[in-house]
């Protein structure tokens, strides 16, 4: 019977731990800039008209689309925006 007590405890035990971990890493990942290498800045995400990939505006090529200018992921999509 004391066998079968102890063994409830430490099993209580370490889901106490557990729930308690979680917690901390919960508040860990949610700072700003966790997770990320240092130095990364996040930026403005956008939608490739052609495909539909969401690309990071600092790194979209520009296509001329319909006579305005629209990032595109690559020198295909590219091609395929501006109608070559």
């Amino acid at each position: 019977m004391l066998r079968i007590a102890l063994l409830i405890f430490l099993v209580l035990a370490v889901l106490l731990v557990v729930r308690v971990l979680r917690v901390f890493a919960a508040a860990y990942l949610s700072r700003p800039g966790a997770g990320k290498p240092p130095g990364a800045v996040e930026g403005e995400m956008v939608r490739d008209p052609v495909c539909g990939t969401w690309i990071d505006r600092r790194l979209a090529l520009a296509a001329k689309s319909s006579g305005e200018w629209v990032p595109v992921c690559s020198e295909k999509c590219r091609a395929a925006a501006e109608g070559a």
